[in-house]
């Protein structure tokens, strides 16, 4: 259409993910906008709109309010704005409901995209995420020697204890036995931190499970984590200096002992930190699934348990499941599953951005 084009995604992973399907270069949008650390502001403004006539944003269900405003304030007067999301999805961590909103004024254009990329047509994990978002109990093929579907159900007993052991044994055993690799493949996504099915213990587990410690992998401790040479690892917070974004994901390369620095490389790219900025980083064998919103993985494995009912609703186990592209398997009692199945109490946010496009409209 002869328009100049502007890539961009909420988190840097988003932004990642869209830049290898589209060959073309995406950026956060904090990056897009210019975000300035010194003065908390973007340069894009309304004073100072971005040059490019068609802005597209993908992962638009992130988009908080605050965001959502300085993006559509920076987008010039004759440009277009594409927000392409899905609002089955977890909604922004900040204030709002912007897409969902958008959408359910009826002011705006909408196009629903109904053929399945992800998965194949015939998945499962998509058969289960429709029904999900029904409100039905997902039909889950239970976990055998030979499965015959890509989304399966393991007991894993109701406790978290048993959670443990199965999610140790399907990635010391099963997952391997299906031609995965756990160090690459494979992503264990957790709706809480705590607790010994959440993101901290079963980092710590699975660390000893898929790189264990030994005499070639140099290791540094700090604030409790051990970080060893092989380790996956996230980025925690955007760093602009280093190009690195909240959300993105490395492995670890060097660990230099007398220079006090690692080496991260993610995707091509290598990074380096000093030890005193290594706050910004976490284990990433296991992640939440709010931080995995805007990745994909070949493998992913869901523990539900009912110790953590605060979380458990329908769009975060939507969410869970639909990062898998090959395998996904969850793990825990039917009650928890339930629990996800009919909840949709995080969806309740009240705004007036819907209201006030309509009565805009009317006028």
């Amino acid at each position: 259409m002869g328009k100049s084009i502007a890539l961009a995604a909420p988190t840097g992973r988003a932004a990642q993910r869209l830049g290898e399907m589209t060959g073309l270069e995406a950026k956060t949008i904090h990056r897009l906008l210019e975000f300035d650390p010194k003065t908390r502001s973007f340069k894009c403004d309304r004073t100072n709109p971005l040059p490019q006539s068609a802005i597209i944003v993908d992962e638009a269900s992130m988009l908080d309010l605050f965001l959502a405003y300085s993006l559509v304030e920076a987008v010039a007067d004759n440009a277009q704005l594409l927000l392409v999301g899905d609002i089955d999805q977890l909604p922004s961590v900040g204030a709002g409901n912007v897409l969902a909103d958008l959408i359910n004024s009826g002011k705006v254009p909408v196009v629903r995209l109904t053929q399945v990329f992800r998965q194949a047509a015939t998945s499962k994990i998509i058969t289960a995420a429709h029904q999900i978002n029904r409100g039905q109990y997902p039909h889950i093929e239970s976990i055998s020697d030979t499965p015959q579907s890509d989304c399966l159900w393991h007991g894993g007993g109701f406790e978290p204890e048993h959670g443990v052991q199965a999610i140790s044994e399907l990635i010391a055993d099963f997952i391997p036995g299906l031609g995965f690799h756990p160090a690459t493949d494979v992503q264990v996504l957790c709706p809480m931190s705590r607790g010994l099915v959440g993101t901290r213990n079963l980092n710590n587990v699975l660390q000893q499970l898929i790189n264990p410690p030994s005499p070639e992998k140099v290791e540094v401790t700090r604030g409790g984590t051990i970080f060893r040479v092989g380790d996956r690892v996230i980025q925690l917070t955007n760093d602009y200096q280093r190009e690195v974004f909240n959300g993105d994901v490395g492995f670890i390369s060097t660990i230099d002992t007398e220079e006090q620095e690692i080496i991260v490389q993610y995707q091509e790219r290598d990074v380096t930190y000093d030890y005193a900025d290594m706050n910004e980083l976490a284990l990433a064998w296991s992640v939440s699934i709010h931080k995995s919103q805007g990745s994909e993985y070949p493998v992913v494995i869901l523990p539900l348990y009912t110790q953590h009912y605060m979380m458990l609703t329908r769009n975060l186990l939507y969410t869970g499941l639909t990062r898998a592209k090959k395998l996904a398997i969850i793990i825990g009692s039917q009650k928890a599953i339930s629990m996800c199945v009919r909840s949709t109490k995080s969806q309740e946010r009240y705004t007036r951005l819907q209201e006030r496009l309509i009565q805009v409209a009317s006028q």
